[in-house]
C-alpha cells in the first residue's frame, strides 16, 4: 500500500476509548512512525513502521522494497535516515535501522492473539494524526497468498482483523494490552472493513537476535 503524499503526526485521535484504554497509547504514539522509501521510478513510498527496542524498527516489506534511501520520520516531523537490516518478501516484513532511533518503543506479545481479543491499530487519520482504531481478531489464519512480487505462493501466519486500512498504513502494528502482536500487509479484498496481519518474525521478536542486526541488507526489486 503506498500513499502520495507525506502525513506528519501533531497529535492522537481516538476512535472511541474501550480497547484503547487497555493500551499504553502515550508509548504507541512515540514509537509509530511514517516510513518513506525512494528509489522505485519517480514515486516516493510510504508506509507505517514501529519501534520495538534495540533501535529497530519494523514495518511491512513492501514499503521499502527496491529503496534506495529510506528514512522514517516522527510525529514531530523529524526524519532520520534509516538502513534496511532484514528483509523478507515472502513474510513482507522489513526491518529498520534508524541513524536517530526513536526515544521510545512497544513491547511485543508473548501470548498469542486469539481470535475474540481486542486491542488496537495506530494508523494515520486524514488530519495528520496518529490514529487508534480499536480491532477484534476475527480469525487466527495461515493465509496462502503469494510473495510481494506475485512471484512465488507462500504461507503467511497471522490475523485476520476488524480495521479499515488506508494507503500508508502498510506496516502498522497491531497492539494488545500485553503488546504488539502482527504487522499490517493488507487490507481485506473482501470487506473493507478487515485486514490481514503477519506475525512479527521470531528473528524480529526475540532481544537477542534483533540486537545483532546492524548491517544493511539487499532490499530487492521494486515491486
Amino acid at each position: 500500500m503506498r500513499s502520495a503524499a507525506l502525513l506528519l503526526a501533531v497529535g492522537i485521535v481516538l476512535t472511541s476509548c474501550g480497547a484503547a484504554s487497555s493500551v499504553d497509547t502515550e508509548a504507541i504514539n512515540n514509537a509509530t512512525l511514517r516510513v518513506r522509501a525512494d528509489g522505485c521510478g519517480p514515486r516516493t513510498g510510504f508506509g507505517t513502521g514501529t519501534s520495538i527496542g534495540d533501535g529497530v524498527v519494523v514495518t511491512a516489506a513492501h514499503v521499502v522494497a527496491g529503496a534506495t534511501r529510506v528514512e522514517v520520520i516522527d510525529g514531530r516531523g523529524d526524519a532520520s535516515s534509516a538502513e534496511v537490516v532484514w528483509f523478507d518478501p515472502a513474510l513482507d516484513v522489513a526491518a529498520l535501522r534508524p541513524i536517530s532511533p526513536p526515544s521510545e518503543s512497544v513491547p511485543l506479545s508473548s501470548a498469542r492473539a486469539n481470535e475474540g481479543d481486542s486491542g488496537v491499530v495506530a494508523t494515520w487519520s486524514a488530519d495528520d494524526s496518529i490514529e487508534f482504531q480499536e480491532i477484534a481478531v476475527v480469525q487466527r489464519v495461515s493465509i496462502l497468498t503469494t510473495d510481494i512480487y506475485l512471484d512465488d505462493d507462500v504461507q503467511r501466519p497471522g490475523l485476520r482483523i476488524t480495521a479499515t486500512i488506508e494507503p500508508g498504513d502498510s506496516g502498522a502494528m497491531v497492539h494488545l494490552p500485553d503488546g504488539g502482536v502482527g504487522i499490517v500487509w493488507s487490507r481485506s479484498t473482501e470487506r473493507a472493513d478487515q485486514a490481514w496481519t503477519v506475525d512479527v518474525p521470531e528473528e524480529l521478536a526475540r532481544r537477542e537476535s534483533r540486537s545483532e542486526l546492524v548491517e544493511p541488507v539487499d532490499t530487492g526489486r521494486c515491486p
